[in-house]
């Protein structure tokens, strides 16, 4: 029994304490060496923010009519746990709640080990009760993009950035910022100005 659980040991181990990039999750030459489940010790998102155990999330608004988030759910959702009945999704009543990410796992899109994969979150509401503390964010790219869920660490986009600097530079003419104010902010925000996709 020992020779085997050496190896276990070792083979579960192997995949934990590894990074991933956007990019990295859509090279099947990558995530062929993934299986469902496995967890990383960080995600590096399209934006380049980090997500890793510890990372503070808020929950934004549902994306359907109906009231009810596309990729969030109750609990911690696996395949498994889905083939005994369907997860319940969360509903607009949680809006605005504040997450912390408990585990970083991964999901192919497909059937197979040889699809992308998707980067799917445990993560917790630290002052919920007991049992309903714990939640699931399916697809941490889809649930950011669609707004579902915010990222407060996400790096600012170049529109943001100049929005952000039209906004100073408004405050300065109405006197309301100095000019040491605005110059210091226009030197933060003018390599990512500056940076063209």
């Amino acid at each position: 029994m020992k020779k085997f659980m050496i190896p276990f040991m070792f083979l579960a181990s192997s995949v934990y304490g590894q990074s991933l990039t956007q990019e990295q999750t859509q090279d099947v030459s990558i995530t062929a060496n993934y299986s469902n489940g496995d967890t990383l010790s960080s995600y590096f998102m399209k934006d380049g923010s980090e997500i890793k155990v510890g990372s503070k999330l808020k929950i934004g608004t549902p994306l359907n009519a109906n009231k009810k988030f596309t990729r969030l759910y109750f609990g911690e959702f696996t395949l498994g746990k889905a083939l005994l009945g369907p997860p319940e999704q969360l509903v607009d009543g949680y809006s605005g709640e504040e997450v912390v990410v408990t585990s970083v796992k991964v999901q192919h899109t497909k059937l197979t080990k040889n699809s992308p994969i998707q980067i799917m979150l445990y993560v917790q509401n630290p002052n919920a009760p007991g049992m309903m503390r714990n939640r699931t964010i399916f697809d941490i790219e889809m649930a950011v993009e669609t707004k579902e869920v915010i990222n407060p660490n996400a790096a600012m986009t170049r529109e943001q950035a100049i929005s952000k600097l039209k906004e100073a530079k408004d405050l300065l003419d109405l006197g309301m910022m100095t000019q040491v104010e605005y110059d210091k902010l226009k030197g933060e925000l003018s390599p990512i100005i500056m940076k063209k996709d």
